[in-house]
């Protein structure tokens, strides 16, 4: 039985490959500093003997009931919660788990909200679950992200066959950030015992535009913007997503045409983030480098 001070990671989805992925380099962070680790996950399989330090813990987040066995000994909670129809009742049975269970904290990891990001559905789903956070006594910390560079893991079909960078983010400008860099920020709020909110956003603030441009430099091939026409975007996608997701993603994008996802003039970098920020170009590098360009 482990001793309550240990990590209990409530692990809902990956974002980007495995070991280079933020869980992986939250894992890492914790051990070093001394901190056990608990993944809560359908498959705890997938788990590699690469990270001997993880304890993984089978379970299901759409039967909650489950939690209660595992929680009992557990200090923090880290949450992040996948991009899902049942994100919500999934976060919400989480923090009523925690509570009951006494969890001393919460660390959750949410998105760079603004004016009317509340219209998009998977933003509000994470404002709600902040609420209850808020709401439940724990105490909390919520790293607020920027878009991940790893969502152009899917985009090989599209760049190097097509020539065209799809996502339609606009022309105000994103300042993508990678998963790791967003890890690490993660285990930096436990580490640290961190209190309250953080934004973590990339090293560059880029429009479209200007990513394409960075995979053609780095790829030796043009490679385009497919454009800002949200309709287009879907149509080429349809296949692609859920129409619950589908339309989610179009009501993001239009979010990030308007008003861009960046820092706020005179805005400090977010402390928990390393020193030295994965760029873009150095993401696109390793991109062609596994797609064996």
């Amino acid at each position: 039985m482990s001793t309550r001070g240990d990590l209990h990671y409530v692990k809902l989805n990956w974002l980007g490959r495995w070991p280079n992925n933020n869980l992986a380099r939250t894992f890492r962070r914790l051990a070093q500093g001394g901190r056990p680790v608990r993944v809560y996950m359908r498959i705890p399989e997938k788990v590699p003997t690469i990270l001997p330090e993880v304890e993984p813990i089978r379970g299901d987040l759409d039967n909650p009931g489950d939690l209660a066995p595992i929680l009992g000994d557990v200090e923090t909670v880290v949450l992040i919660t996948g991009v899902h129809a049942n994100e919500l009742a999934r976060g919400l049975s989480i923090v009523e788990a925690a509570k009951r269970a006494n969890v001393r904290r919460i660390v959750f990891i949410s998105l760079v909200q603004g004016p009317w990001s509340d219209s998009i559905p998977f933003y509000k789903s994470k404002l709600a679950i902040e609420a209850a956070i808020w709401a439940s006594g724990i105490k909390w910390v919520v790293v607020r992200s920027a878009g991940f560079m790893q969502t152009d893991a899917g985009l090989k079909a599209d760049i190097l066959e097509a020539g065209l960078f799809t996502p339609p983010i606009g022309d105000v400008g994103v300042a993508r950030i990678d998963t790791r860099d967003v890890g690490y920020a993660v285990a930096e709020a436990v580490l640290t015992d961190a209190d309250g909110e953080f934004r973590a956003f990339g090293p560059e603030v880029l429009t479209g535009g200007q990513v394409a441009n960075t995979y053609a430099k780095v790829l030796g091939m043009e490679v385009k913007y497919l454009g800002n026409d949200l309709d287009r975007w879907a149509k080429l996608k349809a296949s692609a997503f859920p129409a619950w997701s589908l339309n989610a993603l179009q009501n993001m994008y239009a979010y990030s045409q308007r008003v861009g996802m960046k820092p706020e003039p005179g805005e400090l970098p977010c402390r928990l983030l390393p020193a030295k920020l994965r760029t873009m170009k150095s993401y696109a590098a390793e991109l062609k480098a596994s797609w064996a360009v």
